[in-house]
């Protein structure tokens, strides 16, 4: 597995996590849909070694369900 800045790997539960810094160019929305799925509870954040940041799953999730256009 290679280094990529701003993701992070659980290998206890297999998750990879995404820095909140990047997650609006990952998902290729505008940072203000980011903000408010994470105001109105659509993206849980999580912070990790000081860093907060969302589920590569979640990401997934919100995405399908339409959050993400």
């Amino acid at each position: 597995m290679s280094r990529t800045p701003g993701k992070f790997y659980n290998h206890s539960t297999k998750t990879e996590y995404i820095a909140l810094s990047r997650v609006a160019e990952v998902v290729g929305v505008p940072a203000s849909v980011i903000t408010d799925a994470i105001s109105n509870g659509s993206l849980p954040v999580q912070e990790i070694s000081g860093c907060r940041c969302i589920a590569v799953v979640d990401l997934f999730k919100f995405t399908d369900e339409g959050g993400a256009v």
